[in-house]
């Protein structure tokens, strides 16, 4: 048996249904075959715990992820923002920029 099916049969007894999202639990697809676990994910090729690499053509991850996995100018944008600071008491001039996008997409 793969690690990552040893590995959810251990995560069963301690985590409800074996994880936190129904769609992503591996009986659903091929008990006991499915790969349970990723190690790495780049574009579409996510590696399991086996280090064996499989190419996801279903619903990425569970839906968000229409760019790939890992994707490098989404990965610097982010690092940047974090390295910016996440949080603060004032507030993010990104939510007025954000607002301003998503009205003028549904006009």
């Amino acid at each position: 048996m793969a690690k990552g099916q040893k590995l959810y049969r251990k995560a069963k007894k301690i985590i409800p249904g074996g994880n936190q999202l129904l769609s992503k639990r591996p009986e659903m697809f091929l008990p006991d075959f499915w790969p349970s676990y990723y190690r790495k994910s780049s574009g579409i090729k996510v590696w399991d715990l086996n280090n064996k690499i499989y190419k996801d053509f279903s619903i990425m991850s569970i839906g968000q992820c229409p760019l790939g996995y890992a994707n490098p100018i989404i990965n610097k944008a982010v690092k940047k923002a974090i390295d910016n600071g996440s949080t603060s008491t004032l507030n993010s001039f990104e939510e007025y920029e954000l607002a301003s996008k998503l009205i003028n997409l549904h006009r």
